[in-house]
C-alpha cells in the first residue's frame, strides 16, 4: 500500500511540475514581451510626449472573452484576474514544494526502515533471535551509543558487509 501511495504521490507531483514548468515558461515568455513592449512605449512617449497613455478601465476592457483560458496573454496582466492567477500559481508552487518535501521524508523514511528490517534480519540470523527481541537489541544499542537507529542498522550492515569480504 505504500508503494502504491508513493508511485501515485510521486507521478502526481510530477505532473504538478510539469504544469508549474509551464507556467513559468509562460509567465517568463510574457515578462520579456511586457519589458520589450514597456521599452518602446518609452521610446515612443520619449519622441511624442503629447500622445495620451490608455486609462485603466480602457486597459480593462481590453480583455476579450475570445482569449483562451489558462493562456497568460499580454492583456491578462492589466486585469484584476491576473492578480488572482499569479497568487494561485504561487500558492500552488508552495503547495508543490510542500508535497515535494514531505515526499521526500517519506522517502527518506522508507529508506531507514528498510535499513533497520534488513539489520534486524542480519542480528536474527546471527543472534538467534525473534524480530522483537533483534528490535529491541538494535534499539538499546542505537541508544547505547546515541546513534539514531537507521545509523546504527547502517553500521551493523557495513561491519556485516567488510565480515563477509574477509571470510
Amino acid at each position: 500500500l505504500g508503494e502504491t501511495w508513493y508511485e501515485l504521490t510521486t507521478l502526481r507531483i510530477d505532473t504538478i511540475k510539469t504544469v508549474e514548468d509551464t507556467l513559468n515558461t509562460q509567465l517568463t515568455a510574457l515578462c520579456h514581451h511586457k519589458i520589450v513592449q514597456a521599452q518602446a512605449e518609452l521610446e515612443q512617449t520619449k519622441a511624442k510626449p503629447d500622445r495620451p497613455l490608455p486609462a485603466p478601465c480602457e486597459q480593462l476592457l481590453a480583455l476579450h472573452s475570445t482569449q483562451p483560458l489558462g493562456d497568460l496573454t499580454a492583456n491578462a496582466l492589466n486585469s484584476p484576474l491576473s492578480r488572482s492567477l499569479l497568487e494561485l500559481t504561487h500558492a500552488q508552487s508552495s503547495r508543490l514544494q510542500g508535497l515535494s518535501d514531505e515526499l521526500e521524508n517519506t522517502r527518506k523514511a522508507l529508506r531507514e526502515r528498510k535499513l533497520i528490517e534488513r539489520a534486524k534480519g542480519l542480528i536474527m540470523a546471527h543472534q538467534s533471535m525473534s524480530e522483537e527481541e533483534a528490535y529491541r537489541f538494535l534499539r538499546k544499542t542505537s541508544m547505547d551509543q546515541s546513534k539514531s537507529m537507521a545509523d546504527m542498522a547502517q553500521s551493523i550492515l557495513d561491519l556485516s558487509a567488510m565480515l563477509q569480504r574477509k571470510e
